[in-house]
């Protein structure tokens, strides 16, 4: 079925007379769905996925490794690190920071920025002189200078330096060592860069593709970071209508609200049966407002919490069975054990299927983390 439809942002009305009306449980069906390709190699998911975003907390394990062992066949936790130097990769931070393939990363560079400070330039030619830099091998040449960082704490002068070359193409990263980046001088530094407009429009698209069906809302804010390709808003908003009109993203009606996403039939797709616990991050529940509209329920990142004030748990990870997310997990590992412990949202899922799904799913955790097979304990 198909009608009018409106959208509007901050004043601005979008009006089509050719939106796509689906229903809730058909849309939800096809999220999920699409959410959870099967790539049989980590290099093909990266290719086919063009950004995963990384987060440092390990509870049991980083957001990106969670969120690849859902798409990769046979994934182990640090494979992403562990073969990073050979996989076409870069590092660095579209609407968050993340991983990337080269040409998404080379839509983000340059970004403004005022002429090079003294300590800057001379850390730049320390790191092209070196080959490669580990942030404390500057210590000897720079010192042990500490600066405020974004969270009002302490960190090396020097390691914000290479964190803000690094933010603006002057340097990449070639490799971790126990998760810390270990940069060098780019070797492609040659040809043009399209236009700011092309641009915003290719990397509005990568996070399409990352997120699926979203709202106007939510892409540009998702992209402010990128805000300096296009300065004013309705420029901003012209590049979604440009590739809306180019038939490059569609529009689609839900219960009210008007999404927009990549343009592709996905009426074919079929949900899995299957129980996930997936990363707090994980593009299918990252977009708040989306989960709470396909769901009825508040999911709460609650890492950076007071204890006191927790309601899911420090690193609560939302748990998906079919099409459904009916609540969410705490899992720790102690003593070469996974202890894995279930909330849910409303009521336990009575059906004996959903306990021996949620028995699978633990048990390939605790072998994606390394342990024995059986080394776990389950709580519903």
């Amino acid at each position: 079925m198909r009608g009018a439809a409106s959208d509007t942002i901050h004043g601005i009305r979008y009006h089509s007379d050719m939106v796509e009306q689906l229903e809730l449980s058909e849309f939800k069906r096809r999220i999920v769905a699409e959410s959870f390709p099967d790539f049989l190699r980590l290099s093909d998911a990266l290719r086919g996925m063009q950004f995963i975003q990384a987060d440092p907390i390990r509870s049991p394990a980083r957001a990106q490794d969670l969120v690849l062992r859902q798409r990769v066949a046979g994934y182990v936790a640090g494979d992403l690190e562990d073969t990073f130097p050979d996989l076409q990769v870069e590092e660095g931070f579209l609407f968050a920071y993340g991983f990337m393939t080269p040409e998404v990363w080379r839509d983000l560079r340059w970004r403004p920025h005022r002429k090079l400070k003294k300590i800057e330039r001379a850390v730049l030619q320390t790191v092209a002189e070196l080959g490669e830099v580990h942030p404390r091998r500057l210590d000897e040449r720079f010192g042990r200078k500490s600066v405020e960082n974004y969270w009002g704490g302490k960190s090396q002068e020097t390691k914000r330096i290479l964190e803000k070359l690094h933010l603006h193409g002057y340097l990449r990263v070639s490799r971790r060592e126990k998760g810390i980046r270990i940069y060098q001088t780019p070797q492609d530094t040659s040809g043009e860069l399209a236009g700011p407009s092309e641009r915003y429009s290719r990397l509005a698209l990568t996070t399409a593709r990352v997120f699926g069906p979203t709202t106007r809302r939510f892409l540009v804010s998702e992209l402010r970071n990128q805000n300096h390709l296009l300065p004013t808003r309705g420029d901003r908003l012209a590049a979604l209508e440009s590739l809306i009109k180019n038939g490059e993203l569609s529009e689609v009606e839900v219960a009210g609200v008007t999404y927009l996403w990549l343009q592709k039939d996905a009426s074919a797709a079929e949900t899995s049966h299957r129980v996930r616990v997936l990363a707090p991050f994980d593009p299918l529940v990252r977009d708040r407002k989306r989960f709470e509209h396909l769901w009825e329920w508040t999911y709460r990142f609650e890492a950076y919490v007071p204890r006191a004030k927790r309601k899911l748990g420090y690193y609560a990870m939302p748990v998906l069975w079919r099409e459904e997310v009916v609540g969410w997990t705490n899992a720790k590992v102690e003593n070469e054990r996974l202890k894995v412990a279930f909330g849910y949202a409303w009521k336990r899922p009575r059906a004996k299927e959903f306990r021996l799904l949620a028995e699978e799913e633990v048990e390939s955790m605790a072998r994606f983390l390394g342990l024995e097979s059986g080394a776990w304990e389950l709580t519903f």
